[in-house]
Order: C-alpha cells, then structure tokens, then sequence
C-alpha cells in the first residue's frame, strides 16, 4: 500500500500511530499493575507451565511496551508495524480458541481497567488492526538512531517490568518449616475434628482459605488448574474455610466461595492451623505434614510429583 502523500493525511496517519503506541503501552502497564490475575489468566489455558506462564506472561507485557514505544516515536516502522500486527492477530487467534473453549471471562488484556471477554477483545483487535493499517501510512522519521542509542531503550522495559515484578519462582521456593504440624496432625487423627474425612489416609493437598482474600482465590485458581492440567484426582485437593461458629458439628460445606467445595472449621482451629496466614497449603502424607505453600511460592512440580509418586 502506497504511503499517504497529503500533508493532513500523513499527520491524520501520525496521530492514529502515537494513540495506538499510547494503548500498547497502557495495556502493558495495566497487566504489569494486575500481573498476577494475568499470569493465572495464561496458565489457566493448560498449555503452559505455572513457572513458564510467569515468564510468558511478563515478555508479552515487555513486547506490549516495545510495540507501544515504537509506535510512539514513529522509529523503525516496518519492523514494528510487523510485529504489531503478529500480536495483535495472535491475541485474535487466542481469543477465538477462548470462544472454542467456552470462556467468557476477561480477556485480561486491559488488566482490571476494562473487563473484556473473548468476543468483544476480538472486535477490539480488529477495530485495533484497522487504525494500524492506517497509521502505517505514516511517513517515519528521517533520523536513524545508532545502536547504542536505539539498544538501551529496547532494553529497559525488560529491565524494568522484570525488577518491578520478578517471577514468583525466582524468588520463592516450597517452604518445608511445618508450622503447627501437630495441630494439623491432631485434627486429622481418627479422633480428631476432620477425621469423618478421613484425611489420614493416602496423599493430600489441603488448603486453608479465607472469604473475600483475593490471593486465596488466585490460589484457589492456581491450584485447580494443576489438577486438571495434570489430570490429578480432584478428591486428594481438601479446602478448609474459618466460621464464626466455635461449635461447628459436624463439618459443613461452603459450595460458592471458591472453584472446589470448602469445609467450614471454627475460626480458632483454623488459626491455630495457620499461624493466622492466609492462604496456605499443605502437602499431606497422612498424617504428616510434607511441605507448606503460601500464594507466592505454590510449585506445580511438587504437587504432581507429590501426588503422583507410587505409594509405598
């Protein structure tokens, strides 16, 4: 397509491609605010590692800022009017293996400023492929900018999306300091409160929740992606929520709250459990307590290592 040659045409074709860079960049910024949301969002397709989503999702958010920096200052535009137009297909195609999966949920690509599902993100992009069609009409700046004038700012949104948020598995790892292992132990025994469950037999992962905590929710989400990614057995992933009721009898369940059935427990049991944190995992092998999680360091690999390992 041949460029625009009037004048008010070529500014008209300018100021599309500045707003767009302008958009690029403020929808990286709003999944960078919302990373985690935006990680789950990635691996809850079941395509991805939990720790290799983490990395996946922050280069689509470093390739949002580049594409939106490149627009903006109207540098090396065939290079990025390409590679725009390949992410903004390539969210298109994900969007439309959303709908063939069902989803209506967010999209997440404006983080937690727009909630956008599959359908209305497609017409966006298309709307989006659209004005960057025209905004490639735009005649680039004549001054070429020497490498390592150009290199350092390639690289800082890298640097700095990466510095401001590091992947959890960077810097977290499972935590094997068993709080009040004998607490938890007490209540699984056969004569304690959670034994009509019978959580002394066999391997568990038993999470400690709490209503209205946004982390115990993502962690709710976490974890029942890693069940079904790995086709693990549901009835082995045990949630316990606090209840004001301190003569709770017996155990009930909360079905709304979260993904999986939660049991209700007093809620001094459930801190004398938690040490009062929230949420938390435990690996179970009975009666004995294998590893603690919080949010930030859940590892997939050894929930289905742990799960999927013979039984002696």
């Amino acid at each position: 397509m041949s460029p625009l040659r009037s004048r008010p045409a070529q500014l008209s074709a300018l100021v599309v491609r500045i707003l767009l860079g302008i958009f690029f960049i403020v929808s990286a910024v709003a999944k960078l605010i919302d990373i985690d949301r935006f990680e789950i969002y990635v691996f809850s397709y079941n395509l991805l590692s939990l720790n290799l989503s983490f990395l996946v999702a922050r280069i689509v958010i470093v390739c949002e800022l580049l594409i939106g920096i490149g627009l903006a200052s109207n540098l090396f535009n065939r290079l990025v009017n390409t590679c725009a137009m390949l992410m903004l297909v390539g969210f298109t195609l994900l969007m439309g293996y959303a709908l063939l999966l069902g989803r209506t949920d967010s999209c997440q690509c404006m983080g937690q400023l727009l909630d956008i599902n599959p359908t209305g993100s497609m017409m966006k992009n298309a709307v989006l492929i659209l004005l960057l069609l025209f905004a490639a009409q735009a005649q680039p700046w004549q001054w070429k900018p020497k490498w390592y004038l150009w290199l350092p700012i390639a690289l800082a949104p890298a640097v700095t999306v990466f510095i401001l948020s590091a992947p959890d598995n960077w810097l977290f790892r499972a935590n094997d300091e068993l709080y009040n292992a004998d607490e938890l132990s007490s209540a699984m025994a056969p004569d304690g409160m959670f034994k009509n469950l019978h959580l002394d037999q066999g391997r568990h992962v038993v999470a400690f929740l709490t209503p209205g905590c946004q982390f115990c929710r993502m962690a709710d989400e976490k974890l029942t992606h890693i069940c079904q990614r790995h086709h693990l057995d549901s009835a082995a992933f045990v949630y316990f929520c606090p209840t004001a009721d301190s003569t709770l009898a017996p155990l009930t369940l909360d079905t709304t709250t979260f993904l999986r059935p939660c049991y209700l427990i007093p809620s001094l049991t459930y801190a004398l459990i938690t040490y009062g944190q929230r949420p938390i995992v435990f690996l179970m092998d009975g009666k004995e307590v294998v590893a603690t999680f919080h949010y930030r360091n859940i590892d997939e690999h050894r929930i289905v290592q742990f799960q999927k390992q013979p039984t002696p």
